[in-house]
């Protein structure tokens, strides 16, 4: 009875570990589309231009996340991470120091000043 026992917890300990393995090339092209896509987003909500790093992690299988880590250009104590959901390639959170963070752009003032009517 504890033979059959351990087979199944081996075999089902096996398919999970198995399942959230990816080789390196897998990886390096996640990474390769995640890049722009931070690179954007901190554009548009931070209003400034990055510089990612080639330090990144993968915290799967957990949530099928990348985190991304990068500075601002010119400033590398401006530092922050940024998690992104590989399969949607939909931003999960960004955290960073407060030269960063300090710079968020609020939705409703996002290219506010080409929207107004510049003759009211």
């Amino acid at each position: 009875m504890w033979r059959i026992f351990r087979v199944i917890f081996s075999v089902i300990l096996v398919i999970s570990l198995l399942s959230g393995c990816m080789s390196k090339s897998q990886k390096k092209t996640i990474y390769n589309k995640a890049v722009p896509i931070a690179e954007q987003y901190m554009k548009d909500n931070y209003n400034t231009d990055v510089i990612i790093s080639d330090n990144y992690q993968f915290l799967d299988p957990m949530n099928s996340e990348i985190v991304l880590n990068g500075h601002m250009v010119g400033d590398e104590s401006a530092t922050f991470s940024i998690g992104i959901n590989h399969k949607t390639f939909k931003i999960n959170n960004i955290i960073g120091s407060s030269e960063i963070m300090d710079r968020y752009v609020k939705p409703d003032q996002k290219n506010k000043s080409s929207t107004e009517d510049p003759k009211k």
